[in-house]
């Protein structure tokens, strides 16, 4: 049963383990592919906004051609058209055949025989050419043209731009960890940028493959994942408003799922040491149902054994309230005759130790009627049933109804007592020890008052008696409740410390409990609880 158990125990938390593991994942996976979206759609903001002031460059630079053909003012107007506009890096106005017209910025490599050069001549759009190294090695630029042509359509020059590539940078994400890399691709799949991250062979063609053959045939925008053996790819792509471009942003994978790595290690760990450690609380749990077993046998023993000694304890009990009391009776018997016969016919220290025999007989008794009594609350079964607590109190008042008359007393009752479960002869002892101490402990110059009441405690009714006596120090509060224990001498308060006693046992026996709120002349409430149930 209990290997059964273990085995359970163990593959609920492999799966536990491999399901946290797996959600972690796809929360990071779906965090990576999030992070890339963002930093496509700021890629592709940025790429068009630049495409736009090389647009306008353009435009501007026909409109200089058709103005003057005057080479010193065409490179006078081309580096103000430069100068004006920072996202570029160089401006060349070029004849048809790929000479230089005018230049300002970076040098730009022979535009002659590039296939976005022949296209800018053969057609009346803008072309976007991949990016190139400048010629000074100042940086790469993406080359844009655009052919400048007269009314009749023969091409007057061809103007070209140089985008900074170190211009079409994204905006620092601090979410962004690792930073991404960004390409750049025609919708026919030239590649316009690469960056230096895309380095292996097969990177550049198997992202324009997935782009052009299951991306863009999907829509504008979306996410992808390449993946083989040695590395993957969280990419997100979007399509450049009004170009036939597409901006892709990247993480490499390995470096993008470093956390999820850190935390599935922890993870495992922690799994691994739980999953130890109920291996050995198997043991342990298999040794101690064994210790409990043997256990479970000696307390058997123990509890006949404890059953026999109840048994004689209650044999105990009726020598203590049979044979034990008669001998303490015939003394008492006699000792009173020889106080009756004798009284001042010896001296005066006779009749003393007479009246110290009288005495004690009498307190033993006492004391024997109540270890009697306490002895069969903590051993006799309580016959539990529906108590009135009201009907239990004017018994316990009943009861003390003489004490009650020559101490001058007043006892009030606030409110109805609640009906609890119990056995209410005990319930009554209660009741009349505290009312009875509250008698007793009065002071000289003060007329007793009592007041009992009960209120709701959530699952228990809280019961309070409290009077107007000499009260207690606190520093007594738990003392009072111990066998025999009494705070002031025999001549001045009569009893023999065993009513308190006798009032926590029956409330514990209960499933309550009993405490003391007092300061020395203060008075003193007593309270205990009982269950509702």
């Amino acid at each position: 049963m209990l290997s059964a158990l273990l085995a359970l125990c163990l593959l609920g938390g492999g799966m536990a383990t491999t399901a946290l593991v797996w959600a972690d994942y796809r929360d990071s996976r779906a965090e990576a592919l999030s992070r890339a979206r963002h930093q496509a759609r700021l890629f592709e903001e940025m790429v068009g906004r630049a495409l736009d002031e090389a647009d306008a460059a353009l435009r501007r630079s026909a409109a200089l051609v058709a103005k003057t053909a005057d080479d010193d003012a065409r490179r006078r107007g081309v580096q103000a058209i430069l100068g004006e506009t920072p996202v570029l890096a160089a401006l060349s106005l070029y004849d048809p055949h790929g000479r230089a017209q005018g230049a300002a910025g970076r040098a730009l490599s022979d535009p002659a025989g590039q296939g976005w050069f022949a296209a800018a001549l053969d057609g009346l759009t803008m072309q976007v050419g991949a990016a190139m190294p400048a010629v000074d090695k100042d940086g790469a630029v993406v080359p844009v043209a655009r052919a400048l042509r007269r009314g009749d359509g023969t091409v007057l020059a061809v103007a070209v731009v140089g985008i900074a590539v170190d211009r079409l940078t994204v905006p620092a994400d601090e979410e962004a960890q690792p930073p991404p890399f960004l390409s750049l691709f025609r919708s026919d799949g030239g590649v316009v940028l690469a960056p230096s991250q895309l380095s292996r062979a097969g990177d550049v063609p198997a992202m324009r493959s997935h782009l052009l053959d299951r991306a863009l045939p999907n829509g504008g925008s979306g996410t992808f994942v390449l993946a083989d053996a040695e590395r993957s790819i969280f990419a997100a792509y979007r399509a450049v408003a009004g170009r036939e471009l597409v901006a892709v942003a990247g993480l490499d994978g390995r470096r993008a799922l470093k956390p999820w790595r850190g935390r599935t290690v922890a993870t495992l760990t922690t799994a691994f040491l739980v999953l130890v450690s109920l291996a050995a609380l198997a043991l342990l749990l298999a040794r101690e149902m064994r210790r409990e077993r043997e256990v479970s046998a000696a307390l058997a023993q123990a509890n006949r054994e404890l059953s026999r000694s109840n048994a004689d304890l209650e044999q105990f009990a009726y020598v203590a309230s049979h044979d034990l009391k008669e001998p303490l009776r015939n003394i008492a018997s006699y000792v009173q005759l020889l106080q009756r016969r004798y009284q001042g016919r010896l001296d005066e220290d006779a009749d003393a130790f007479i009246g110290y025999t009288v005495d004690g007989v009498r307190r033993l008794q006492m004391i024997i009627d109540e270890l009697l009594v306490y002895s069969r609350i903590g051993t006799g079964r309580l016959t539990r049933g529906v108590v009135q607590t009201g009907g239990v109190l004017s018994v316990a008042l009943a009861n003390l109804k003489t004490a009650i008359a020559e101490a001058g007393a007043a006892v009030e009752v606030k409110g109805p007592l609640p009906v609890v479960t119990g056995d209410a002869g005990q319930l009554s002892s209660v009741f009349q020890n505290l009312i009875g101490n509250g008698l007793k402990y009065r002071r000289d110059d003060v007329r007793p008052e009592l007041t009992v009441w009960a209120e709701d405690d959530g699952a228990f009714w809280r019961f309070g008696v409290a009077d107007n006596g000499i009260g207690i120090d606190p520093q007594y509060h738990r003392q009072i409740f111990e066998l025999f224990k009494r705070l002031h001498g025999r001549d001045r308060y009569t009893g023999s410390g065993i009513g308190l006693a006798v009032c926590q046992r029956v409330v514990e026996r209960h499933g309550g409990e009993i405490w003391v709120e007092s300061r020395p002349g203060q008075g003193a409430t007593f309270r205990f609880t009982l269950p509702k149930e």
